[in-house]
Parts: structure tokens; C-alpha cells; sequence
């Protein structure tokens, strides 16, 4: 009994690196487009209209695949959709390596965010499932912060793109071939993982018994979860759009503001890293006691970053702190969301209501890169659309603020 014990840890440990590894690649591909932008405007003579569809064009798939992942997932099975997900992501990441031109590179860019759609939700689930209820929101915020970290590691591949003279498209071929091989070993651990109840079981969770697939309407609004689900939509929205604007342009803003290349890839890692870093901590302040007060101090702090940034002036240090500033609480923010989203449904319904809300997230994350394009295509300066954000912090820090007054989920 204790071996058996024993090896479903092992399997539900060895499922939550992997969701880990997961959310890395996820964020390694959010950033990949960021960083390779500079390299790759030149050589398709691309404007900033034709980035802010290009930046867009994953966003859009990942809606698609974050609604239909979720669902997919709670009718087939968790780990195979992953799998399938991770697999469709690094082949669409190879096909932008090698687009041929604008077209090539929204469809690729798309097919890559249905990938990306599929996945989150399913590891988001995975972790959540795969650990005590008393320490979720710190271990779904601990493998989340892989994405940031992913983020990081773009910024290292182009950094070197610019140092050792490879090519941009070197960023979408890592960015390809590490998500294939993730998908292959998820496959060759499916037949000796546990289900997600014998996870459940090992960690002292009561699985879900008997609960009926739902219609989706009754998932996100039935049972009183009305207002609950309206809520983490808006946070998701308004904070993804923020975040996603800031992954998609803070390198060609930097660049804008005077700086090098270098300086501004330089400016995306450091954005990655803090947020990363203290994106744990972050959610351990959040799932305690004082969570409506933590919610006020997060958002606040992502205005206040976003009025820095240009006011810096020539002061790279300073501008640096308020880039530093804005990747801890913006990155910390949405891993906080996401590690609240799945106490909010059943076990049997949980990745359709979690495929939902990152699905309403990426809605946001389509308009924002939009936004910034077209302030920018009309003349705005960097200052002009950093500043112009803020209004859309205070309607996420708003929704989550009201979120967290809310009653603590059963679940968690």
C-alpha cells in the first residue's frame, strides 16, 4: 500500500515539473515575437499596423484553443490534450521560422495560439489537481511563473541573436523543437501516470464523485457563479491586455524611447526576471488574510511602473526600475488569477471553466497589442501609450478587488 502510495507521488510530482517545463515554453513563445520583431521588421519591410496584427494573430488562436482545450480536456482526458497541444504549438512555432512573408506569418502565428489555447488550460488544471487544496494558489503560482521565465529565456536567445550574428528565426526554432519534445514525453508518461483522481487521492483530496459533464452555460453560471465567473473574466481581460501589451511591445517601445537594441532586450529580460522571481512570493501575500488589501498595492503599482518608464528620461537605471517594477506585479497579477481559477469549478467541469477564463484573457491580450498599434501608427509617443493603459489597470485591479471581497471558493 505505501509503494503504491508512494509511486502515485512520484507521478503527480513528476506531472507537476512537466507543467512547470509547460508553462515555460508557453512564455518562451509569448515573448518569442516581442524579441524577434526588431530582426524580423526590416527584412519584411512589416509597419507597426502589420506587428499589431502579427502580435494579435496568437492571442486570436488562443482564445479558440483555450475555450475548446478546456472542454476537450474534461470530455478526453487532461494529459493527452496537453500533449496534442504542445505538439500542434512547436510545429506551428518551426512554420514561422520559415514563413515566407506577412500572410505566412499571421497564419502561423495563429495555428501556434491554438496550441498555446489548449495547453494552459489543461496544466493550469493539472497543477491544481496534482497538489494539497491548502497550498494550491502557491504551487499553480510556482509553475506558473515558468511562463515569465520563458519569457526570460527569449530575451537570452535574442540577446545572443544580436551578439553571435544567427538570425531571428533561430528564436521560433527553439521555440519549436523544445515543445515537440515536451509533447513526446508527456505521451510516454501517459500509461504510467495515475488519473487526476489517484493524484487527487495521494494528496489527501476526496476525488469528485459522480458529477455529470454540464452544459457550458451551466458550468460558468449555475450555482450561484454568476457574478464569480463575470468577475475573473474581467481581471483575466484587463490584465492579460496590460501584460500581453507589455510582452508584445516593450522592446520596440524601449527602442522608441532612444535606446539600443540591445538595451531594449536587455529591458525584456529584466521585465521577465523580477516578475518571475517574485511572482511566488506575490501569490503567497495574495492567498492570505489580506487579499483585497494585496489586490489595491498590485494594481497600483502597475500604474505607477507604467508613469515611470517615460518619464526616465536618459537614466537607464531608473527606466529599468520602473520595467523591473511593472514585470513583478503585472506577471504577478495574472499568476495569481490563474492560480485562483481553477477553485472556482468542480473537478469534472474545472477545465472548461479555467479554459474560459484564459480564453477571455486572450481576448484582452488581442486588443492590447491593437491598442498600442494604433496609438502608435497615429503618432503617439512611447509616454502616450504607457500612460494610456492605466485606465485599463484600474478596470482589472476593480474587478479583481471586487473578486476578492467575494466569499473564499469551497474549493480552495
Amino acid at each position: 500500500m505505501r509503494n503504491a502510495s508512494a509511486d502515485a507521488r512520484t507521478a503527480s510530482r513528476s506531472l507537476l515539473w512537466l507543467c512547470a517545463l509547460a508553462a515555460l515554453l508557453e512564455g518562451f513563445d509569448n515573448q518569442s515575437m516581442g524579441v524577434a520583431a526588431p530582426g524580423l521588421v526590416p527584412e519584411f519591410g512589416l509597419d507597426a499596423r502589420h506587428m499589431a496584427w502579427i502580435f494579435s494573430a496568437a492571442p486570436v488562436g488562443l482564445f479558440l484553443g483555450a475555450a475548446a482545450g478546456g472542454r476537450l480536456a474534461d470530455r478526453y482526458g487532461r494529459r493527452g490534450t496537453l500533449a496534442g497541444s504542445m505538439l500542434l504549438l512547436g510545429t506551428c512555432s518551426l512554420l514561422t521560422a520559415f514563413a515566407p512573408g506577412l500572410y505566412g506569418l499571421l497564419l502561423a502565428r495563429f495555428l501556434t495560439g491554438l496550441g498555446l489555447g489548449g495547453a494552459m488550460p489543461n496544466f493550469i488544471a493539472i497543477a491544481s489537481e496534482g497538489t494539497a487544496p491548502a497550498r494550491r494558489i502557491s504551487w499553480v503560482t510556482f509553475i506558473m511563473a515558468g511562463m515569465p521565465f520563458g519569457g526570460l529565456l527569449a530575451g537570452v536567445v535574442a540577446l545572443g541573436e544580436r551578439r553571435l550574428g544567427y538570425e531571428w528565426r533561430t528564436i521560433f526554432e527553439v521555440g519549436g523543437v523544445a515543445p515537440i519534445l515536451l509533447a513526446v514525453a508527456l505521451w510516454r508518461l501517459l500509461p504510467a501516470a495515475r488519473t487526476a483522481t489517484a493524484a487527487r487521492t495521494a494528496t489527501g483530496e476526496a476525488p469528485a464523485a459522480g458529477v455529470a459533464l454540464e452544459a457550458v452555460g451551466s458550468v460558468l453560471f449555475g450555482g450561484g457563479r454568476r457574478r464569480t465567473t463575470l468577475l475573473l473574466w474581467g481581471g483575466f481581460f484587463f490584465t492579460q491586455l496590460v501584460l500581453l501589451l507589455m510582452l508584445n511591445w516593450l522592446p520596440s517601445l524601449f527602442v522608441k524611447l532612444g535606446y539600443t537594441r540591445e538595451q531594449a532586450s536587455l529591458a525584456s529580460m529584466c521585465f521577465n526576471f523580477f516578475g518571475a522571481s517574485c511572482s511566488v512570493l506575490l501569490g503567497r501575500l495574495h492567498a492570505g488574510a489580506r487579499r483585497a488589501l494585496w489586490v489595491v498595492v498590485t494594481y497600483a503599482a502597475m500604474a505607477a511602473a507604467l508613469v515611470v518608464i517615460p518619464l526616465a528620461g536618459n537614466v537607464l537605471a531608473l527606466a529599468y526600475a520602473g520595467v523591473a517594477v511593472a514585470g513583478v506585479f503585472m506577471v504577478g497579477a495574472q499568476m495569481i488569477l490563474f492560480a485562483l481559477a481553477p477553485l472556482y469549478y468542480a473537478h469534472a467541469v474545472r477545465g472548461t471553466g479555467t479554459g474560459w477564463a484564459v480564453a477571455i484573457g486572450r481576448l484582452g491580450s488581442v486588443f492590447g497589442p491593437l491598442y498600442a498599434g494604433a496609438l502608435l501608427s497615429a503618432g503617439a509617443s512611447t509616454g502616450m501609450v504607457l500612460i494610456g493603459i492605466v485606465p485599463f489597470v484600474a478596470l482589472g485591479g476593480t474587478s479583481a478587488f471586487l473578486l476578492a471581497a467575494r466569499p473564499r471558493p469551497a474549493l480552495e
